[in-house]
């Protein structure tokens, strides 16, 4: 518990006013905010989103083309830098995700209980990504989380959610050279997601 508390003290840290996800969904349909305010909700507070590196975008691409050539459009929806709606008034929008279902059962940004599969490439937004998303991942249950870590060339994967801890039971990191088995949608190699 004491570290869900030391956890919990660096969100509250983190900029912003508190936003519940309602006042966040009037504001952005009532246009105060809109696709040039480069932010995501986390925890209630609006966080400013990191500018897209070269490379950060190359390997955002890339993942989608093989996910989109490897996955059937009938039976899963692929979301790239779209928002995800989370418990804990939090709707961040990850690099990747991979949802049950067809794009057009969706009326909604897709709850926990709808994805498969979330992404954050990391390079600068490495502490974020291994501190508050991963939190906020672990908070709402999300089956399968994926870091693509761009600077080390591997992938930290984790599962097994304990949300009432905030955590994933299971941690393992593959090198470039390695691959590994997704709980949902199969064999993938690490090189294959990154790039040169």
């Amino acid at each position: 518990m004491t570290s869900l508390i030391t956890k919990a003290e660096h969100i509250t840290q983190l900029p912003g006013f508190r936003w519940t996800l309602e006042r966040y969904h009037a504001a952005i349909a009532g246009g105060i905010l809109n696709e040039d305010d480069k932010v995501e909700l986390l925890f209630g507070k609006l966080v400013p989103k990191s500018p897209v590196g070269i490379v950060h975008g190359k390997t955002v691409k890339k993942i989608n083309r093989l996910l989109t050539r490897t996955l059937a459009e009938a039976a899963y929806t692929i979301g790239v830098q779209d928002p995800i709606t989370l418990n804990n008034d939090s709707e961040p929008e990850p690099d990747l995700f991979v949802a049950k279902g067809p794009l057009e059962a969706y009326d909604h940004h897709p709850y926990p209980q709808d994805l498969l599969l979330v992404i954050e490439v990391s390079d600068s937004t490495l502490l974020r990504d291994r501190g508050a998303k991963k939190l906020t991942y672990a908070l709402a249950g999300i089956e399968e989380y994926w870091l693509v870590n761009i600077f080390e060339r591997q992938v930290e994967r984790f599962t097994g959610p304990i949300p009432e801890q905030g955590e994933y039971a299971h941690c393992e990191t593959f090198s470039h050279q390695e691959s590994f088995t997704s709980l949902h949608l199969g064999v993938f190699a690490v090189a294959d997601l990154l790039v040169d």
